[in-house]
């Protein structure tokens, strides 16, 4: 960048490719020391699936079935070709389910892609069936509506379908997202 005025205000990067992300399904939590007890599940996912010395870093968790949880790993391309095709991961004497996790960042207070609730900068929540601003459980609205495919036929005059839900996981623009997200994936 080579405009001052523009270089105090911008920071140009190149994005970090995307690694291959996965979901492991209904693992027990445990008290105590939680960085410990990640660093010992992936050594023992590592030993019990033969993969090779690359990282393999939990990157959050999700609330599972009951008090189980869910957990997204990022690992390098290597490892994922090496389990991509097993239905479950073996880790010491048990074994869980996995899938590929390309699921989009959404927000769960305007429903739209690439923020979280905690970063919104909508004031009050939109509703999933009609996009006004009321909760959802309160809607008299028979037809839904999808706000990101409405947002996206007013910016692009395209006419994508937007009689879904915001939150459907068959919305076309959910789907573009998960499309985009395996795209700029580097599976090696």
């Amino acid at each position: 960048m080579n405009d001052l005025t523009l270089r105090d205000k911008c920071q140009v990067y190149i994005p970090k490719p995307r690694v291959p992300h996965i979901i492991i399904f209904d693992i027990p939590p445990q008290d105590g020391d939680q960085a410990a007890h990640e660093n010992n599940f992936i050594l023992q996912l590592k030993e019990s699936n033969e993969l090779t010395d690359q990282e393999i870093k939990a990157v959050f968790k999700k609330k599972g079935r009951g008090s189980l949880q869910n957990w997204i790993l990022a690992m390098q391309s290597k490892n994922y070709q090496e389990i991509k095709d097993k239905k479950r991961l073996r880790c010491g004497f048990n074994s869980y389910l996995f899938k590929e996790f390309l699921e989009p960042l959404r927000c769960f207070g305007c429903y739209r892609f690439g923020h979280l609730k905690r970063n919104c900068r909508e004031t009050k929540p939109t509703c999933t069936k009609c996009t006004a601003n009321h909760d959802p459980k309160g809607c008299t609205n028979p037809h839904p509506i999808c706000r990101n495919c409405v947002l996206c036929n007013k910016s692009t005059n395209l006419k994508i379908r937007a009689d879904h839900m915001s939150n459907s996981n068959l919305c076309p623009m959910y789907l573009r997202e998960i499309e985009f997200i395996a795209k700029h994936t580097i599976y090696g």
